[in-house]
């Protein structure tokens, strides 16, 4: 007994002297190394920039499915369940990086006005998109549930008011961006640092916006020419955009999602592309076709051979006299099943809101090319992609604010808010200089990529020239602008999203075959904050029936 009292005695010096002695042994149980409280600047960049494109870029495929060029949600069947993800990925992940920089650098504590610059304009960037897809959303309140107000119920602020303390956020940070930073700028996957092209990116995302807001801001026509000629300048060459190069690594994998989705999986799972978009380019002789779609395949199908039969998607195109008639008959020429059946084989892609089912054609399905996706120019030997052998390099590009898009913004102010040019000319050099740029990165990508001829880019430069000249009125020739704005923006369906909205332009665009809602005005919440969130708005706007703020046009099919 004397035995286990002297036991009982011991263990307890020994809990009393561990306990009390903590600092002896240097351990402390409540610091994580692998997750620290601080992290630099530079690291959060880097991090925020990759996931918010990845994020974004799916927001961008809803754009072109709600646009009729890809099948992505084209019958608008959407649910408050759709873009849960996307929610919780920018508000959790990216906007939580980009808000924890701007706390780094809060003036009153440090002198780091390039980081905070930079901060500022990717905040501005993706808060306007979150307003243009979502409307009202968490914005004043946000961030807040780990500092002193410990909000973790934050209110939804109103998309203008939102916009409005944007154009704030960028006065800022083009006054940061022109200030000597005593910091080395790391961690930029964008400009490497460069606060001459952030600030040029700031100008023109400012621009982006008042374009955005020009038919509910009676002064829209002022400051629109105000930002034109802001200090720094806009974008204004390719080497300048605002945009994301994505990688080459494959573990892990950062190339472009469409290459992930169409070259780096088992076979083909990209989404379908309408036929409206790819026939009307083969009709226009588009030279950026080879450079944007990849065909797998050019065997024509037997539509007396049950499986082939299965296979086609609606429309088919080398048995559709549409197409036929379109590319051959009109033209003067002579279709010949046997050669241009196997060219035409290649773009099988979908009637936009076909409610048919999804027929076993991943390995006959169009692709999408190097450009944006950093997959393969397509040959005239039409070789398959073959799902799984990584073909391409998949270091593709997601544009978010590029030069020729800035020049499409001028191009509308001149037409419709009386800024100063020639809309006609610059609406020429805006078509030639997307050829270049969809020509030249493709060559950085694939060997195989060659050049369209000049006389292939001249006749269909001209060919636009002649339907902008044949437009009687300023609404008809802009019409005709955003129409090329729709060709010009694979790969960045938010701007084509938006202005459609905006203007109902292009109006051609041919309806659903059938659809399950009306056209998306805006998109659903997030069902988990919406019934997490007691702040979230009470009555769910209706996604078909309620648009967002700078959205005077409403439309419906």
């Amino acid at each position: 007994m004397k035995k286990i009292n002297i036991f009982l005695k011991t263990l307890l010096a020994l809990v009393v002297l561990m306990t009390t002695g903590c600092e002896l042994t240097n351990l402390d149980i409540n610091k994580n190394p692998n997750s620290p409280l601080a992290v630099p600047p530079g690291l959060l960049l880097t991090n925020a920039v990759r996931t918010a494109t990845y994020t974004t870029s799916g927001l961008s495929d809803s754009g072109l499915g709600f646009t009729g060029v890809t099948a992505s949600s084209d019958r608008f069947d959407l649910n408050f369940g759709s873009y849960t993800g996307t929610w919780s990925n920018y508000y959790s992940g990216s906007l939580k990086d980009i808000e924890e920089i701007l706390i780094a650098t809060d003036p009153a504590k440090v002198n780091n006005p390039v980081y905070r610059g930079i901060a500022q304009v990717l905040k501005a960037y993706y808060f306007s998109v979150i307003v243009d897809f979502f409307g009202e959303a968490p914005y004043t309140e946000a961030f807040k549930g780990n500092d002193a107000s410990f909000i973790t119920n934050p209110k939804y602020d109103d998309g203008k008011a939102i916009y409005d303390d944007l154009f704030k956020l960028l006065d800022e940070a083009s006054a940061n961006l022109q200030k000597t930073s005593p910091i080395t700028i790391t961690g930029d996957p964008i400009y490497n640092g460069n606060a001459a092209s952030w600030l040029r990116a700031a100008n023109s995302l400012r621009l982006r916006l008042l374009i955005q807001t020009r038919r509910v801001d009676s002064g829209a026509a002022a400051k629109i020419a105000a930002a034109v000629n802001a200090p720094g300048g806009l974008i204004t060459t390719p080497a300048q955009d605002l945009s994301f190069q994505f990688s080459r690594l494959l573990n892990p994998d950062n190339r472009h999602p469409w290459y992930q989705s169409a070259y780096g999986s088992a076979s083909n799972a990209f989404t379908y592309i309408i036929h409206q978009y790819t026939l009307e380019m083969l009709e226009n002789e588009d030279p950026r076709v080879p450079f944007y779609f990849k065909r797998q395949s050019t065997r024509i199908l037997d539509f007396n051979n049950s499986t082939d039969r299965n296979t086609a998607s609606t429309g088919y195109p080398p048995f559709n006299p549409i197409w036929i008639d379109r590319l051959y008959t009109k033209k003067g020429l002579t279709y010949n099943p046997t050669v241009d059946g196997r060219y035409l084989a290649g773009f099988s892609g979908r009637e936009r809101g076909d409610p048919a089912g999804i027929p076993a054609d991943t390995d006959i399905r169009l692709a999408p090319g190097v450009y944006p996706a950093g997959g393969e120019f397509d040959t005239d030997a039409g070789v398959r992609i073959t799902g799984g052998n990584n073909k391409g390099v998949g270091a593709g590009l997601f544009p978010m604010i590029t030069s020729v898009n800035v020049k499409f913004y001028q191009i509308e102010a001149m037409l419709t808010a009386g800024l100063a040019g020639d809309p006609r000319a610059l609406f020429a050099t805006t078509i030639r200089e997307h050829i270049s740029r969809v020509a030249s990165f493709s060559a950085t990508l694939d060997a195989r990529a060659v050049a369209p001829t000049a006389a292939a880019v001249d006749k269909y430069v001209n060919l636009f020239l002649a339907k902008y000249d044949a437009a009687p009125t300023n609404e008809g020739k802009l019409s005709v602008v955003l129409k090329q704005a729709w060709f010009s923006n694979w790969g960045n369906g938010i701007e084509i999203y938006n202005a459609f909205r905006r203007t109902g332009y292009p109006g051609d665009v041919i309806p659903p075959l059938s659809r399950q809602r009306q056209f998306a005005l805006r998109i659903p919440y997030s069902t988990d904050d919406l019934n997490l969130n007691s702040n979230a708005p009470k009555d769910r706007p209706a996604f078909d029936a309620v648009p967002v703020f700078w959205d005077v046009l409403k439309f419906k099919f």
